[in-house]
C-alpha cells in the first residue's frame, strides 16, 4: 500500500500495489470495501480531517502489508520553542509586577474622605447628658392595664 497525498483538492489516496484483479480494503482489521472490488485506489478524504488508522489491501491470496496512516493537520497551532516560552514567562512576570505596583500605590493613597452621617455629632443644648424623648402616640400598648 502506498500513499498519494499530492492531490489538488487535498485528499489522501491509498494505492494498492498488487497484480491481482480483485482486492478487499481493510481499516483497523475491519473490511471497508464491499466485498471483492477491482478498485486499486481508496480515497481517505481530505487531509484536514486528520485521517488515521491501519489500512491494508488484500487480494485473493490473502497476502497484504499494512500501512499505518496518521495525519495531524494543525490549523490553529502555535509552535512552542524556547524563545516563545521565555517570552510568555517574561510577560507574565512583568504583568504581575505592574499589577502589584498599581495595587501598592492605589492602596497607599490617603484620599479625601467623604463625610458620613455616622461621623456627624448631634450637639445637645445646655450641656445635657441625654436628649429628651419626643412625644409618642398614646396607643393601647403604651400603658399597663390593671386587672
Amino acid at each position: 500500500v502506498k500513499v498519494d497525498d499530492n492531490q489538488e483538492d487535498g485528499s489522501v489516496i491509498l494505492i494498492c500495489v498488487t497484480d491481482e484483479k480483485k482486492i478487499t480494503w481493510l481499516k483497523d482489521m475491519k473490511e471497508i470495501s464491499s466485498g471483492d472490488t477491482n478498485k486499486l485506489t481508496w480515497d481517505l478524504g481530505s487531509s484536514t480531517k486528520d485521517p488515521r488508522g491501519i489500512y491494508e489491501c488484500k487480494g485473493s491470496s490473502n497476502e497484504s502489508k499494512s500501512l499505518q496512516i496518521y495525519y495531524r493537520m494543525c490549523q490553529n497551532c502555535i509552535e512552542l520553542n524556547l524563545a516563545t516560552v521565555a517570552g510568555f514567562i517574561f510577560t507574565e512576570i512583568v504583568s504581575i509586577f505592574l499589577l502589584a505596583v498599581g495595587v501598592y500605590f492605589i492602596a497607599g493613597q490617603e484620599g479625601v474622605r467623604q463625610s458620613r452621617a455616622s461621623d456627624k455629632q448631634t450637639l445637645l443644648n445646655n450641656d445635657q447628658l441625654y436628649q429628651p424623648l419626643k412625644e409618642r402616640e398614646d396607643d393601647q400598648y403604651s400603658h399597663l392595664r390593671k386587672k
